[in-house]
C-alpha cells in the first residue's frame, strides 16, 4: 500500500546532467561542473570511496585559471578519466573544480582498490601534467554535498 511514497533505491544514471557553477575561494573565483544526474546514485552501498583527481595548471592566468590553450588538454584528461574509471560503471563523475591554479575532478567508486593502477596508467598518456590523487571513504558523499 502506498508504494508511490517509497524512496527510489539509488541507481547509476543513464546520462548525465550538468550545472556550472561559480563563486569565490580564498579570494580567488572558483568554477564548478556537478553532475546533477549523481543524485540518482548517492546512498548507494557499493559506491562508498571519493577519488579525487587533482591536476595543477602548468602555466595559470593571475586569477589562478587556465589560459585558453591548456583548456584542450585538460579536456582530454577529462575525457581520458571518464572512459578509466567510468568503464562498467566502476565510478561515476560528479564534480569538476577550478580554483586556485588547480581543476580537480572528483569521482564516486566502487573498485577503491584498483583506482590507483587505473590512473598510474592513465599518467603515461599525459607527461605534461601531473595527475595527483587520493581515494577516501565517503559513504555519505560529503564531497558532493559541499556543492549540491
Amino acid at each position: 500500500m502506498f508504494s508511490f511514497f517509497r524512496k527510489k533505491p539509488p541507481r547509476y544514471p543513464a546520462e548525465s546532467k550538468w550545472t556550472v557553477l561559480d563563486g569565490e575561494h580564498n579570494g580567488l573565483p572558483l568554477f564548478v561542473r556537478r553532475n546533477d544526474s549523481a543524485r540518482e546514485l548517492r546512498g548507494h552501498a557499493a559506491y562508498q570511496h571519493r577519488v579525487g583527481v587533482a591536476i595543477p595548471l602548468r602555466q595559470p592566468d593571475a586569477n589562478g585559471l587556465p589560459m585558453p590553450d591548456e583548456i584542450a588538454a585538460l579536456n582530454d584528461i577529462e575525457d581520458a578519466l571518464a572512459s578509466a574509471l567510468e568503464a562498467q560503471q566502476d565510478a561515476l563523475q560528479v564534480l569538476a573544480v577550478t580554483t586556485n591554479s588547480m581543476r580537480e575532478f572528483v569521482f564516486y567508486t566502487r573498485v577503491s582498490t584498483e583506482i590507483e593502477a587505473r590512473l598510474k596508467a592513465l599518467q603515461k598518456s599525459f607527461p605534461s601534467h601531473e595527475l595527483q590523487f587520493y581515494v577516501a571513504e565517503d559513504p555519505e558523499w560529503e564531497g558532493f554535498a559541499q556543492f549540491a
